[in-house]
C-alpha cells in the first residue's frame, strides 16, 4: 500500500520547485520564442499577401494604361493616315493642274512654232517637189 509520509511530501515539494525552475528557465523562453516566430511568420505572410495584392493591382493598371496607349496610338495613326491621304490627294490634284498648265503652254508654243514655220515649209516643199520632179522626169516642168 501507498503510505503518505514526509518523503512523499518532500518529493512533491521538490517536483514543484523543479517545475517552477524549468518553467522559468526553459518553458517560458521556448514559448516566447515560438510566439515570436509565429508572429513573425504571420507578419511576413500578411506582408507577402499585401505585396501580391499591390503587384496584381499594378499589373492591372499597367495593362489598362497599355490598352489605352494602344487605342490612342491607333486613333492617331488613323488620323495621320487620313490627313496624309488628304494631303496626298491635294498634292496630286495640284500636280495635275500644273501638268495641264504646262501642257497648254507647250501646245501654244508648238502652235506658234507651227504657224511661224508653216509658210517657210510650204515654199521649201514646193521647191523640193519641183527638184524631185526634175530629177525623176529628167527635165524641167514649167507652170
Amino acid at each position: 500500500m501507498i503510505s503518505i509520509n514526509a518523503t512523499l511530501l518532500a518529493q512533491v515539494i521538490h517536483f514543484l520547485i523543479l517545475m517552477f525552475i524549468l518553467n522559468r528557465l526553459m518553458f517560458q523562453p521556448i514559448m516566447k520564442l515560438i510566439k515570436e516566430r509565429k508572429e513573425y511568420t504571420e507578419k511576413t505572410s500578411n506582408r507577402t499577401k499585401s505585396i501580391e495584392f499591390d503587384t496584381e493591382r499594378l499589373r492591372q493598371e499597367f495593362i489598362s494604361k497599355e490598352n489605352d496607349a494602344r487605342k490612342n496610338a491607333s486613333e492617331e495613326r488613323a488620323e495621320y493616315r487620313g490627313t496624309g491621304m488628304i494631303e496626298a490627294t491635294d498634292m496630286v490634284d495640284e500636280s495635275r493642274k500644273e501638268v495641264a498648265a504646262i501642257k497648254v503652254k507647250a501646245d501654244k508654243e508648238v502652235d506658234a512654232e507651227v504657224s511661224k514655220t508653216q509658210p517657210l515649209l510650204h515654199d521649201e516643199a514646193a521647191a523640193l517637189a519641183e527638184e524631185i520632179t526634175e530629177r525623176v522626169i529628167g527635165r524641167r516642168i514649167s507652170a
